[in-house]
């Protein structure tokens, strides 16, 4: 069986097929893990979802408890975006040690993703600040000049927020998996989008339209479910209604967040095929060519 390689610079193609290769080797265990490692949050959050759609109106209304269950939906929320973002890179790191390893533990993972909290934390807060609000601005000044041409504007956003995807992703994994500095590492990464940038751009979108694609599917079967379900019991809420939202919303949230890795891989496959000149030995083993 051959290795998984994966300092090697892809083609658009390439980035594309080696992703879904990947998962098609690792699939069984990456997906176990990530239940494991993953599910509690998953759960948490269905639970705060769950609660919010059925009991916040029964609650002492007011501005403090508006700001509790602000607080924390916002704590889940960052909890739940920390885990899934570290998780692959963790899955990762323990696979470029020996590609051939298919018994990774969630104990190993989960240690490994304790060690990239504080910096994957760290480059969120950091990056709403340095890239999030500029992008903020540049959205509205794009807005205020091509809004009226309908098509030019969908087609100026839809470049912007592919490259501000590709742009924090690659910047984030030189800041949580190199250890480069917040400034370095965005200066780096203009460096390295210079070489093959449509192949990079190009996968990105491609991969953000067939994940948008299943999430979508994912998230409207749910809900055609929720409808026919209250429609039958004439609209009458009770703890059925709250148990059928629970165990769509993890759903949902499941599959949202399961789909979201082939972006997230993708990702890291660019990052690492900027390392192909410190691996060179490894240049005749082709990712698209692994056997399942």
């Amino acid at each position: 069986m051959n290795d998984f390689v994966f300092y090697k610079k892809r083609k658009f193609v390439d980035l594309i097929s080696d992703t879904f290769a990947f998962f098609r080797k690792y699939a069984s265990n990456y997906f176990s893990n990530y239940l494991v490692v993953n599910g509690s949050v998953f759960i948490a959050t269905g639970i705060l979802f769950t609660v919010m759609f059925f009991f916040y109106s029964s609650l002492p209304s007011g501005f403090g408890t508006g700001m509790l269950f602000l607080f924390v939906l916002l704590l889940f929320s960052i909890f739940l975006m920390l885990f899934v973002v570290c998780f692959p890179i963790a899955y990762t790191e323990l696979l470029e040690k020996n590609p051939n390893r298919t018994d990774i533990t969630s104990k190993e993972l989960l240690g490994n993703i304790k060690k990239m909290f504080p910096r994957a934390f760290s480059f969120g807060l950091i990056s709403i600040f340095i890239i999030g609000i500029p992008y903020i601005v540049v959205l509205y000044f794009s807005v205020s000049l091509f809004g009226d041409v309908y098509v030019l504007f969908q087609l100026i956003n839809y470049f912007l927020s592919t490259l501000l995807m590709l742009f924090v992703q690659q910047a984030m994994l030189l800041y949580i998996k190199d250890k480069e500095g917040y400034f370095s590492a965005l200066s780096k990464v203009i460096e390295q989008l210079k070489e093959r940038f449509w192949d990079k751009i190009g996968a990105t979108f491609i991969m953000s339209l067939i994940s948008s694609v299943i999430i979508a599917a994912g998230i409207i079967i749910p809900v055609i479910i929720f409808f026919m379900t209250s429609a039958v019991s004439g609209f009458n809420f009770g703890i059925g209604t709250a148990i059928l939202v629970f165990v769509l919303l993890l759903i949902v949230v499941t599959i949202t967040f399961v789909v979201s890795n082939l972006q997230i891989f993708l990702q890291i496959l660019i990052h690492l095929g900027e390392k192909e000149a410190e691996h060179s030995d490894d240049i005749d083993l082709i990712g698209q060519n692994v056997e399942e």
